[in-house]
């Protein structure tokens, strides 16, 4: 699966850098891809959509991110405008072929 990931990862990225916009996939299960071409780098999201228990599943990802720092600590946890939460990510240039395998699983760690 992580290598679908970074397939669909890599895919997003050329689509986003050509028309300078975010690009956009939904997954298996209703999770969401983000990808969006920064000056160096690009800005990945991945979540889920709108539910109930905002506050709690706020907490929760806080709590969770907060226990293990060190491999959890790059995916951020942030609230867009509809109120689905993603887990946000600043990736460098040499991550332009998508994660290793470490990482797309800490990112679905959290969203669980």
């Amino acid at each position: 699966m992580k290598q679908e990931m970074n397939e669909l990862y890599t895919q997003l990225l050329a689509q986003a850098r050509l028309h300078d916009a975010v690009a956009t996939a939904v997954l298996a299960g209703g999770t969401r891809l983000f990808i969006y071409p920064l000056e160096r780098g690009v800005l990945l999201a991945l979540g889920a959509g709108t539910g109930g228990g905002q506050a709690l599943r706020a907490e929760t990802l806080l709590r969770r991110r907060g226990a293990d720092l060190r491999r959890l600590g790059a995916w951020l946890p942030a609230l867009f405008n509809d109120g689905s939460w993603y887990l946000v990510r600043r990736c460098a240039d040499s991550e332009a072929n998508g994660l290793d395998d470490n990482e797309w699983l800490a990112a679905e760690e959290l969203l669980r």
